[in-house]
């Protein structure tokens, strides 16, 4: 219906090492880190060869869109992340379907992503979902 593929979940921290050593306990192998300074949050990927890819992301220096979250919750899914092929045509069906979807950011180069887009949606009832474009870039 949406071509929406699971990828990883987000997990929203105040500081990584705890969430770095639980994963590691589970399995977790270390993957590739980055600030991303649009966001100004770290990012590190975990990966495990029979459960999901999970992205530890904590503050940065300066103010980040999670600041709030891990000083209020602490530790907590922040996002499920999808590729998606067709953004647009997934996020029309979500619609038509009958869910309200905000978008909270266009699509943006991802650092942690060796610069492929990704986008950012509030579903309402849901939460927060990132899209991993996987499709072409529109021209410009």
């Amino acid at each position: 219906m949406t071509n929406l593929a699971f990828h990883h979940f987000g997990l929203a921290v105040a500081s990584p090492d705890d969430a770095f050593r639980y994963l590691a306990a589970l399995g977790y192998t270390a993957g590739h880190s980055a600030f991303d300074p649009l966001q100004r949050v770290n990012l590190a990927m975990r990966h495990h060869p029979t459960m999901p890819d999970v992205e530890v992301i904590w503050p940065g220096d300066g103010p980040s869109p999670i600041d709030k979250l891990v000083k209020e919750a602490g530790t907590m899914i922040y996002h499920l992340c999808y590729t998606c092929f067709d953004a647009d045509a997934a996020l029309a069906a979500l619609t038509a379907a009958g869910m309200d979807v905000l978008t909270i950011s266009d699509p943006t180069p991802a650092v942690l992503f060796d610069g492929q887009d990704v986008s950012f949606h509030h579903v309402s009832g849901f939460g927060l979902i990132e899209i991993l474009h996987t499709g072409p870039r529109p021209s410009q």
